[in-house]
């Protein structure tokens, strides 16, 4: 699809509720919007999760779809055929899931109600769908033609989630800062949406560094959390467009992903490590010395190490990536990167 405007503000979601029980009202909110033939996208994992938070016997008086695994354009053709009968989706799932409900949702004209589980990512808000390959390479950044009309986020399933998934929306969050800080300088924040993006970027890092212990949260630290990991962060894409892309932190992740077909650490995880190799090109000594303390409180990684990086090919292979002449998103804010430069910062933060 060609460029139709310079600036393409984009809102979304249509509506957004981030409270305890609000799945228990999801019968009265389908009836309430004259939805009647629903259909569940869900996993085998999260199936028996969600139950107890849904009204009364909701799994087995709704057809449930089991999601493949991944978001490719192979699993995406599957749902969409087989899923035209219905007048709602509701996706309850993580990141990949919530991408790929997302685009058939989209190609069937149906509206969708997104509830994530893990606060790995915004992806439940986003108006965009990172699709990957059967060996899960990213291959495609599809666009939505709507925004999504519903996310419900139920507090008590996304922070009993598994630790690295609440690490991963907090590293992911934050690298809205430290990546895109150099895209929305003072010179472009003169234009009002930029400067709300700009705001919004230095919201998610002055909430997510107010974490000090997840085990012992308030009641409103957690509500605020999971707000700046989905509401604010998901914001800086539709506000921002193009000044709201990502660069050294998420081309970390995408090679890291390419190289380490059997990688375990999570994708925010991954994002967070790149957010240190970008500040550390630049040379910011007081905000790489930021990020290595809070890591070290939180615990995300530090090292490649830690994200089984240590064969000399593989790191190679992974400044060569980082460095491309043909990555638009990277070569615009660092036009002079090169691979040298790249592998030297890599050996910084070896391990």
């Amino acid at each position: 699809m060609s460029q139709i405007a310079k600036r393409n503000i984009r809102m979304s979601p249509a509506e957004y509720i981030n409270e305890k029980g609000i799945l228990k009202q999801l019968g009265t909110i389908l009836s309430q919007k004259g939805l009647h033939k629903p259909v569940i996208l869900t996993d085998k994992t999260v199936y028996p999760i969600i139950q107890p938070y849904l009204p009364k016997a909701f799994l087995e008086r709704h057809p449930v779809e089991i999601f493949g695994g991944s978001c490719t354009f192979e699993e995406i053709n599957r749902l969409t055929d087989k899923l035209g009968s219905f007048d709602v989706l509701l996706a309850f799932g993580g990141g990949q899931l919530i991408d790929t409900a997302k685009l058939v949702a989209d190609r069937l004209h149906i509206p969708i109600i997104n509830s994530q589980t893990v606060p790995s990512n915004c992806a439940a808000i986003t108006t965009k769908s990172i699709v990957y390959s059967q060996a899960h390479e990213k291959i495609d950044n599809v666009r939505h033609k709507k925004a999504v009309d519903m996310v419900l986020l139920e507090p008590n399933i996304l922070m009993t989630a598994p630790r690295e998934y609440i690490l991963s929306g907090i590293g992911d969050t934050l690298a809205k800062y430290y990546e895109i800080r150099r895209r929305l300088t003072l010179e472009k924040t003169s234009q009002l949406s930029l400067r709300i993006g700009r705001f919004f970027i230095d919201l998610c890092r002055e909430e997510m560094l107010k974490v000090k212990d997840l085990e012992n949260l308030t009641e409103e630290e957690v509500i605020n959390l999971i707000d700046t990991i989905f509401l604010v962060a998901a914001s800086v894409d539709g506000i921002s467009d193009q000044d709201g892309h990502s660069v050294i932190a998420h081309a970390f992740y995408n090679g890291y992903v390419k190289i380490q077909q059997n990688y375990t650490k999570t994708h925010g995880e991954t994002v967070a490590l790149g957010s240190l190799v970008q500040i550390l090109i630049e040379g910011e000594d007081q905000l790489a010395q930021e990020i290595v303390t809070y890591h070290k409180r939180v615990g995300l990684p530090l090292t490649l190490k830690e994200l089984g990086l240590e064969d000399e090919d593989e790191i190679d292979e992974l400044a060569s990536y980082i460095a491309r002449p043909e990555d638009s998103r990277v070569q615009s804010i660092f036009p002079d990167l090169n691979e040298r430069l790249v592998r030297q910062t890599l050996e910084m933060i070896r391990g």
